[in-house]
């Protein structure tokens, strides 16, 4: 096999699948993509994979999971926070809850406004409608045949179907499209599925190309070091089973791994801030000063509430009929408990009197307190997500050694505008399961606890349970030249280098307001379109 390919892709998750297959459609270029983790067409990932419950088999085990934490301070107790980011084909499009989320209007919009042009919502729809293929009538704002299949839940839990009444009682208007004219209100989630089976990139994108000629993937492969010439990205140093070897690009490097381990890469290879690089024993290329700061995420609270009824999906003596029949069920029609992704139902509301949401609400229809563990007790949760932090944190390196995990801090609470929105939507989500509609499925709140009322009551429960919603953004971020901590161009280019770009949740200027694996999708299918434009008019230059 020849080393030497046209366009190298670094990570196969939701933007790494969809890259590889558009750069390779074109059977004169000739790509490779390289995946740290395993393939997940082989048993019994493959079936893991395909269940969209199948991510509570797969979180545990660093071979799928690369396992990072937050590093904790004062602010959340000192509280070491499990990370997980997805290592396989499909990254983390293949462990997480699959729900399709576009973001506002607004976030794209700021991001132009910001001197990001080409990137307002008028600008990032057509990509969005593109790779979709969406299950409902409305055209306007949505895609038809696209590789990847977007319907609601063909699962679906009466405790859903209730919570959602109860938010209508509330005050809050039904909505069936968060992706359509307005994304306030309750409804049912789209998400990445097709007819009861998870949807991830790999599977939309990656499985029908690799019957190609022109494709070469790699994986279990890890990406050590990308190398330059003359400020150029040429090759890379790989490493599989203990043996090493360097794999050349003659066009273009594309990072693809993620808003944590792009930002690593980049650092190992030279690229980032002069001064931590230094104290870590790297050589400087390129002094970025942006590289591995500006990290957000949604930081995540939830309202936990028991309830005896075995409607909720756990392991226990009373589900044991419904857990035997799920199999069958799975197996004959793409039904019941191993086709749901818990995370049925949600939405979104403004605390602040805007109009604007400021607070997503997620519905789980389990007490999935721990994502890496199966729930043994029945209940229901809400998950409270700021959609809009004014705290930003940073991932730096631990050492210069490629193994090493990176050190991610999120800063939570650094500003109090983050904690004053949650305890806001925190309140919103207790009113809601306050209402008539639940009463049938009243539940004890046993986390945080009732006891908690009081404004500062409420803060100092939320620091012990604060998560993420593992939606990392933002630490390559995309921005004009006058921004000094902008690390790609508005065409996604790493600035200060040639032949090489990065694509993927770490470009975002702002984190959007919801889920981020569409709208990395999204990046990803604009990139191509940028790489494949920039290839012709050099061609035709020649």
């Amino acid at each position: 096999m020849s080393d030497a390919f046209d366009y190298i892709v670094i990570g196969s998750g939701s933007a790494g699948s969809l890259m590889a297959n558009r750069l390779s459609v074109d059977p004169a270029n000739r790509v490779a993509l390289i995946e740290a983790g395993p393939s997940d067409k082989k048993w019994p990932v493959n079936v893991k994979t395909a269940m969209p419950v199948g991510n509570i088999f797969l979180l545990p085990h660093e071979k799928y999971n690369w396992k990072q934490a937050l590093a904790g301070n004062a602010a959340v107790h000192d509280r070491q926070i499990n990370f997980p980011r997805g290592k396989l084909f499909g990254g983390c499009s293949a462990i997480n809850g699959g729900v399709y989320i576009r973001g506002q209007k607004a976030d794209y919009d700021a991001w132009a406004d910001a001197g990001n042009g080409g990137w307002s919502y008028a600008d990032v729809l057509p990509a969005f409608k593109a790779v979709e293929n969406y299950a409902g009538p409305d055209r306007a704002w949505h895609g038809k045949g696209g590789e990847l299949d977007v319907q609601k839940p063909k699962s679906w839990n009466p405790i859903a179907s209730a919570i959602i009444d109860a938010a209508v009682q509330a005050g809050h208007h039904r909505n069936e499209d968060f992706a359509g004219e307005r994304q306030d209100g309750f409804g049912r989630y789209d998400l990445n599925q097709r007819n009861g089976t998870r949807l991830s990139s790999a599977r939309a994108f990656l499985h029908p190309a690799l019957g190609r000629a022109n494709l070469t993937v790699l994986d279990e492969t890890m990406v050590r070091r990308i190398l330059f010439d003359r400020g150029r990205a040429v090759s890379l140093e790989i490493e599989k089973d203990g043996a090493r070897r360097t794999v050349s690009a003659r066009r273009e490097i594309i990072l693809c791994a993620g808003a944590t381990n792009s930002p690593q890469l980049l650092m190992l290879s030279g690229i980032g801030p002069q001064d931590h690089l230094k104290d870590i024993g790297i050589d400087l290329v390129h002094h970025l000063p942006g590289v591995g700061q500006h990290l957000q995420d949604h930081p995540t609270v939830h309202v936990a509430m028991e309830n005896p009824s075995a409607e909720s999906y756990a392991i226990s003596p009373k589900a044991l009929p419904r857990i035997l029949a799920s199999p069958l069920k799975y197996l004959a029609n793409r039904t019941g408990m191993l086709a749901s992704n818990v995370a049925e139902c949600g939405g979104f509301l403004c605390t602040d009197g805007t109009g604007r949401p400021d607070i997503q609400i997620t519905f789980l229809v389990g007490l999935k307190i721990d994502a890496r563990a199966i729930p043994r007790r029945h209940g229901y949760m809400a998950l409270i997500q700021l959609l809009r932090p004014k705290s930003a944190g940073s991932v730096r390196l631990a050492s210069n050694r490629p193994e090493d995990k990176p050190v991610i801090d999120p800063n939570f609470f650094a500003d109090p505008y983050d904690m004053r929105t949650l305890i806001a939507g925190f309140r919103e989500a207790r009113h809601i399961f306050a209402q008539p509609a639940l009463a049938a499925m009243t539940g004890t709140e046993i986390e945080p606890g009732v006891q908690y009322q009081s404004d500062a009551e409420i803060d100092a429960a939320l620091r012990k349970i604060v998560n993420t919603a593992y939606h990392p953004t933002g630490t390559c971020k995309m921005g004009p030249d006058s921004d000094p901590m902008a690390v790609v161009d508005r065409r996604l280019r790493v600035r200060g280098v040639a032949g090489l770009r990065v694509v993927d949740a770490s470009v975002m200027p702002e984190i959007i307001s919801g889920n981020t694996s569409a709208p990395t999708m999204m990046i990803a299918e604009r990139a191509a379109r940028f790489i494949l434009e920039e290839a012709h008019q050099s061609n035709i230059a020649a």
